[in-house]
């Protein structure tokens, strides 16, 4: 089998932020240390400044990378032919498996990454609130969803309500997704 050009160094890459996550999570950003990181992904140390300025370099890519495919994920599920319920739904199940993989870590690692994260990360947020949005307009297209809302304030709410349960997940995604029906239906 014949490797397609570029195909080892996406593996690699991949590696190393993969094997960056499981040390964050088993030691947390204090424990990060690039050795670990190296040994983990099956690299040189030095394999991992090929792709990678440095540390920080390296955590910025992880949020990217981790917060973009959550992105595609919810895209997929948005533009998916189904009820705008059952979408909803989805979306917001996928936004709290995210939040549980990141919790507590996301913020930290990004502060870690930048001097002032703040507008980056309100960069990448915005991608997810303009699929909530999509996602509202195409209800209010269907008659799931008032007319009268504004997509763009009530994606806003639903980003915020979405992302720090209180309760276990399925209980309070359950009563997350009560109360957005009785809230959104017309």
């Amino acid at each position: 089998m014949i490797t397609p050009p570029g195909a080892g160094v996406k593996d690699k890459k991949r590696a190393i932020l993969e094997a960056t996550l499981a040390v964050l999570r088993e030691r947390g950003l204090s424990g990060l240390k690039m050795e670990e990181v190296a040994r983990r992904a099956e690299v040189g140390k030095g394999t991992i400044y090929l792709y990678f300025r440095d540390k920080r370099d390296l955590l910025k890519a992880l949020v990217e990378e981790r917060t973009w495919a959550f992105y595609r994920e919810v895209e997929g599920v948005v533009r998916r032919k189904a009820p705008f319920f059952v979408r909803l739904e989805e979306v917001l199940r996928r936004r709290l498996a995210w939040v549980q993989e990141w919790r507590g870590l996301w913020a930290a690692v990004a502060r870690e990454a930048m001097d002032d994260p703040a507008p980056w990360l309100k960069g990448l947020h915005e991608h997810y609130l303009r699929l909530l949005e999509e996602l509202l307009r195409s209800g209010q297209s269907e008659g799931a969803v008032r007319t009268g809302l504004s997509p763009r304030t009530t994606a806003a709410v639903i980003a915020a309500m979405g992302c720090t349960p209180s309760l276990e997940v399925e209980a309070y995604l359950e009563h997350l997704m009560e109360v957005l029906r009785k809230g959104v239906e017309p």
